[in-house]
């Protein structure tokens, strides 16, 4: 995995909680920065649709509109 270093500015209280969970949790503070921010990403950011619309291609029914009572024909019928 590739990472880049940034840096950002948390409240001093923040801090102080994030170095005793740190210790607490036998863990570094980067990790629990990343853990969070992947978790937060991961819940935050758009997740892609898959639409229906353009999946598949057909010739045979491309007029379908035009002949819908000719396809339909017998549809339900027993």
């Amino acid at each position: 995995m590739n990472k880049v270093k940034i840096a950002a500015f948390l409240e001093k209280d923040v801090v102080l909680k994030l170095k005793n969970l740190a210790r607490l949790t036998n863990k570094s503070t980067s990790f629990i920065i990343r853990e969070a921010v992947n978790s937060y990403v991961a819940k935050k950011a758009p997740k892609k649709e898959i639409g229906i619309i353009g999946i598949a291609s057909s010739t045979e029914y491309s007029d379908i509109a035009n002949k819908k009572d000719e396809y339909l024909k017998g549809f339900g019928e027993d």
